[in-house]
């Protein structure tokens, strides 16, 4: 059985719509990550020494670190913020403009997710698709964030976060992993847009710096 009539069969029950449906949207999602030959060379040439600290920099305020097509447009700012930090030109003022920088990382990786509300085909895919582990993908974000997320703000994480806990090659720790870091970042920046709006969503502290967050991990902020 070839793995197309697999996935079929197993994963959609025979439904061959609901899986035509699910692939667009994974192949919309691939077509996005087209990286430009321009962002390419600018990323190769510029501090290359310098490429793992802004990665490893990237991935501590978000949690995880985005597809290299997201990042790599912002990359070479952030080795240069790096540098003059290195270099003493830049000490105190560091973490507040790689935070500003990182944002726009962050919100350009969520952007998919504007939308004021999910259509019913997506509603009835969330029904639907990769419900062996429905209860699961929901039951671990409940006990990330500490309160069951509406719908509306969660649909398109919860989705994602199932066909990773569908893949026999992947078994997420019981601990936080790269993969719900992603997860919270969809729910917390949608949760933001859709009650306070988008300049206040994209202002947002990354999840290390947001106080729910925070709280969920570490307990209560400090006052």
């Amino acid at each position: 059985m070839e793995w197309r009539e697999k996935v079929i069969k197993e994963v959609f029950g025979g439904d061959v719509e609901r899986f035509e449906q699910m692939y667009q949207i994974m192949a919309d999602e691939a077509r996005s990550k087209t990286v430009s030959w321009e962002d390419l060379n600018r990323s190769a040439t510029v501090l290359p020494d310098l490429i793992q600290k802004g990665k490893t920099a990237i991935e501590y305020y978000l949690g995880y670190l985005p597809d290299e097509s997201i990042t790599i447009r912002f990359e070479p700012f952030l080795r240069s913020l790096i540098q003059q930090k290195d270099e003493g030109i830049i000490y105190s003022e560091y973490t507040k403009l790689a935070e500003e920088h990182i944002r726009l990382i962050r919100n350009e990786d969520v952007k998919h997710n504007l939308m004021d509300d999910y259509d019913q085909e997506l509603y009835e895919s969330y029904q639907s698709g990769f419900q062996p582990w429905g209860a699961a993908a929901k039951q671990r974000i409940i006990d990330m964030l500490g309160y069951a997320p509406e719908l509306k703000h969660s649909l398109v994480a919860e989705m994602w976060l199932r066909t990773i806990l569908a893949r026999d090659t992947i078994k997420l720790p019981e601990e936080m992993s790269p993969v719900d870091y992603k997860v919270l970042a969809l729910i917390r920046y949608r949760e933001i847009l859709l009650s306070q709006g988008k300049e206040a969503a994209d202002n947002w502290p990354l999840l290390n710096c947001d106080p729910l967050v925070r709280a969920s991990f570490y307990g209560p902020p400090d006052k």
